[in-house]
């Protein structure tokens, strides 16, 4: 289920680009195309659902990472997250990682240790510089300890990167108007990045490290959103409600694809409250006792 036009987009973009990073189409060319690409849209606009999606259908193991989730090298409580990516990479043929809420990535050395160690992971992470040699030294393969030519290799030919990210501020046309053409018709699917860069939203040391031809989600239009209440039964439900939904009466701004969900939730406990009441109208009814039944029946 695609919930805009710009899903669409995507999931084609996104699609081929796994391809061709796991087919090697591209290995011999001279110049090597950026395949990791970067996903912008508004909080609630499916971009998770979509990765996760085009996971499946490449048969890649989905491991998505925020923020929040992070555990930099040096931390003693947990496994950091660099060598689980690398547990991943290294038993799995594809896996598909999701970096997730990037806008939240504070993207600066001087901000702590903590900070500055997710800062330093995700940047080697992105440039390909894993810490084979320590990961190797601190894991447990048993008889089975790969040389770290295999353990390099393995790694970087499973591991297809996709990051995303909200920016709210790209989306707000007193920001950046309709110079970056977000105003624009639902088929305008990728953005020069370089007038990203000049508006100084997207850190450029973030935007250099995917490719160029930014994707962007959209909430839907009205029209989008008629097709949408149709295919979910949402439309349906509330029929049998007495109620019309409208494209109106869903305000994505207020939470994306969550504003689906809050109208799915109200029409399901009216209508549980309806059937419990149903269902108690019904066991209150008076019941003739068995024996004038019988009688009656002689």
């Amino acid at each position: 289920m695609f919930f805009t036009q710009s899903h669409q987009t995507a999931h084609e973009t996104l699609t081929v680009l796994g391809q061709l990073f796991y087919t090697r189409h591209c290995e011999h060319q001279l110049i090597k195309p950026r395949l990791f690409p970067l996903i912008v849209g508004p909080t609630g606009s499916g971009k998770s659902h979509l990765v996760e999606r085009v996971a499946s259908e490449i048969e890649a193991d989905y491991f998505k990472v925020t923020r929040g989730d992070w555990i930099p090298q040096g931390a003693k409580t947990a496994r950091p997250t660099m060598y689980q990516i690398i547990d991943r990479a290294w038993s799995r043929e594809r896996v598909l990682l999701h970096i997730d809420e990037l806008d939240k990535f504070q993207i600066d050395f001087r901000a702590g240790d903590w900070g500055a160690g997710i800062s330093s992971d995700l940047w080697n992470i992105l440039d390909g510089k894993f810490s084979f040699a320590e990961y190797l030294r601190e894991s447990d393969f048993g008889e089975q300890k790969p040389t770290l030519e295999v353990l390099m290799y393995k790694v970087r030919s499973s591991l297809w990167i996709v990051g995303s990210g909200t920016w709210q501020d790209l989306f707000s046309h007193s920001r950046l108007g309709a110079t970056v053409g977000f105003q624009g018709s639902a088929a305008e699917a990728t953005v020069d990045a370089h007038e990203i860069v000049r508006a100084g939203v997207i850190p450029s040391e973030l935007l250099h490290r995917f490719n160029n031809d930014l994707l962007f989600l959209k909430y839907p239009t009205p029209e989008e959103t008629a097709k949408l209440l149709v295919s979910t039964g949402l439309a349906s439900m509330a029929k049998t409600q007495g109620v019309t939904l409208t494209p109106e009466m869903i305000d994505w701004n207020n939470g994306g694809i969550r504003a689906l969900e809050t109208v799915a939730t109200r029409l399901s406990v009216d209508l549980y409250r309806k059937q419990k009441r149903k269902v108690k109208a019904q066991s209150d009814t008076p019941v003739k006792p068995i024996n004038k039944m019988i009688r009656v029946l002689i």
